[in-house]
């Protein structure tokens, strides 16, 4: 059976790093490393984790994968990615979880904005350049989502391969439960590593998104 997800699994694709005033020519900065925007660049995650209810545990297997499909005419006057992800986690013994979700990506020299559709006249995410290990930020203000950079030089092994001086950041909010998600990107990859964990009550939920496999544009 399939249905809308009934509790909050997210893919932080929200979590987007690249810098330059023009998104399509980002510069020289080490910042734009973490994550390579270009249009056609696809990939695909392994997805695990549990779904606690009280003293029951159930497995949550799946996959996902995120496209960088085009560009788009902001009502702002500047361009931005178009970027697409799909997810599908299956809960044992209960459904099929679907999802699908498009977002939209503007890069300045001021860091990356992240924009919910092409009218929105306020950004939805917001990572400030430069990047520096232990400043904190307020990600998102609508909920409350506060950023944190935890290391610059994390090592991450994932079926993909082994990746070497990774970003590692943060992200922590209280909306229907405490969750916190915490990314892994590696330079000239993207993001490598994605751990999601979530507390309502008598219901707990953590998975974990490991990349397996990408394609990345010329």
């Amino acid at each position: 059976m399939k249905t809308r997800r009934i509790v909050t699994i997210v893919f932080a694709a929200s979590l987007f790093l690249a810098c330059g005033d023009d998104p399509f020519n980002p510069g020289q900065n080490d910042d734009s490393r973490f994550y390579p925007l270009a249009v056609g660049n696809t990939w695909n995650y392994t997805r695990f984790g549990t779904y606690n209810i009280d003293s029951l545990s159930y497995t949550i297997v799946g996959s996902s994968t995120v496209n960088i499909t085009g560009t788009a005419q902001h009502s702002g006057g500047f361009q931005v990615f178009v970027e697409e992800t799909m997810i599908s986690d299956t809960i044992q013994g209960l459904m099929v979880v679907e999802t699908a979700d498009t977002s939209y990506i503007r890069v300045t020299s001021a860091g990356f904005f992240g924009y919910p559709g092409i009218s929105s006249t306020d950004s939805s995410w917001t990572v400030p350049f430069p990047l520096i290990t232990g400043m904190v930020w307020a990600f998102q203000t609508e909920p409350a989502v506060t950023g944190e950079i935890l290391s610059l030089t994390a090592d991450v092994s994932v079926p993909a391969g082994n990746f070497q001086d990774c970003l590692e950041m943060r992200t922590t909010w209280i909306e229907g439960g405490n969750v916190v998600n915490t990314a892994d990107f590696a330079p000239n990859v993207g993001m490598v590593r994605n751990i999601y964990s979530q507390g309502a009550g008598q219901f707990t939920t953590e998975v974990t998104s490991r990349l397996s496999s990408f394609d990345l544009a010329e």
